[in-house]
């Protein structure tokens, strides 16, 4: 019982949303109720009221009529089917010509457009869809704006590595990450978070000696080198994140999980990942080498309540203290940067977000690593 109301309430809301409709039915169905019902109800007035100045007694029962208000009462039940059906079919015809067939072939054009593979790896995941999944149950103008911003993922992709840009992270990842905050609600800055929700963490990642490999190689090769990391973050991210090149050799991932999560394992899998397949080939008297990386995280938000105090790009530029750690700890590790309370009201935000040292000292936050993770 309870499964058949839901239905029909998902009949009756597609009926009231012309956006979700999608073929000739769906306005056939919604058209035909509402002219029939019309109908129906202006015949019956107009049955009562020229039986009533006709002298018929007024009723609805067959047997009860006299011939003549029997040929009354089929007129106007052929009169109500006549025009529910010229009606029905005009409106179909309008709505086929003037609003379907259009849209539809926009949308088409607009799918072909964004067939490839870096629009694959843009509407993969959830934090990688600009919008909805096309195919769902959205109006028209949610999947031609999602088409229109997929056909031109190349926007918001750095060419080179395949990963996302500057672009991506201002203009729409921002966003969603502010959308996921209130969606989850986070704003209460509530300490305590539901088991199973939704949780964060922002990734700043490093080439460790990039440089050197630009120097000795080559930039061909430095390229080569940029390309493989980015596959290697998208592979090992999947869709449980993004990731985006942050200008040369940095990329940052934001990467989500259900609460409760050890977000250092996905860092010690990208550790090792480098350490398992980013190298560069011997080329002439130069000998190859195996490339790592330096990776700092934190979690987002990084402390209860910090929402409207810390943006997006103050928990990168957070992450990217604790990358740097790990780059003066020797490379190839990884630092969480863990808040221990929230910053007072005199606190210096910007040495809070940029300058490690000023924020340990005065016991806003502390490194921790995998030596001393347990």
């Amino acid at each position: 019982m309870k499964k058949i109301i839901e239905n029909i309430k998902a009949l009756f809301r597609k009926m009231y949303d012309v956006g979700l409709w999608t073929s000739k039915l769906d306005v056939v169905f919604f058209v035909g109720v509402i002219v029939l019902i019309s109908t129906i109800l202006m015949n019956i007035v107009g049955f009562l009221f020229v039986s009533f100045f006709t002298g018929f007694r007024v009723t609805f029962i067959l047997n009860d009529m006299q011939p003549m208000q029997k040929g009354l009462f089929w007129f106007f039940i052929l009169h109500t089917g006549f025009v529910t059906a010229v009606i029905t079919a005009v409106f179909v015809q309008l709505f086929e010509r003037i609003i379907f067939d259009p849209v539809r072939d926009i949308k088409v054009e607009l799918s072909n457009l964004m067939r490839s593979e870096l629009s694959d790896y843009f509407v993969s995941g959830k934090m990688s869809k600009p919008f909805r999944d096309p195919d769902s149950s959205i109006t028209w103008e949610d999947q031609v704006r999602y088409f229109v911003d997929a056909a031109s993922v190349e926007k918001y992709m750095d060419e080179l590595t395949g990963c996302f840009n500057r672009k991506y992270f201002q203009y729409k990842l921002t966003s969603y990450m502010e959308l996921q905050k209130l969606s989850n609600g986070v704003s209460s800055g509530a300490s305590v978070k539901k088991y199973g929700a939704d949780c964060y963490a922002v990734f700043m990642i490093d080439i460790d000696h990039f440089k050197w490999i630009n120097d000795d190689y080559g930039h061909a090769t430095g390229d080569v080198v940029l390309r493989s990391v980015g596959k290697l973050l998208r592979d090992v991210v999947g869709d449980n994140g993004v990731v985006v090149r942050n200008g040369g050799e940095e990329f940052v991932i934001v990467y989500c999980a259900g609460y409760p999560f050890d977000f250092s394992t996905v860092a010690e899998k990208i550790n090792q990942a480098f350490r398992d397949n980013i190298r560069v080939h011997s080329s002439g008297s130069l000998k190859g080498r195996d490339v790592t990386c330096s990776i700092g995280f934190v979690s987002y938000p990084f402390y209860p309540g910090a929402e409207g105090v810390l943006t997006l790009e103050n928990h990168v530029d957070l992450a990217d203290m604790a990358m740097y750690a790990s780059k003066e700890s020797g490379r190839d590790m990884w630092h969480e940067l863990v808040s221990d309370r929230a910053p007072t009201d005199k606190v210096d935000m910007v040495l809070y977000a940029s300058n490690a040292e000023y924020g340990i000292k005065r016991g806003y936050y502390h490194l921790k690593n995998k030596h001393d993770k347990n």
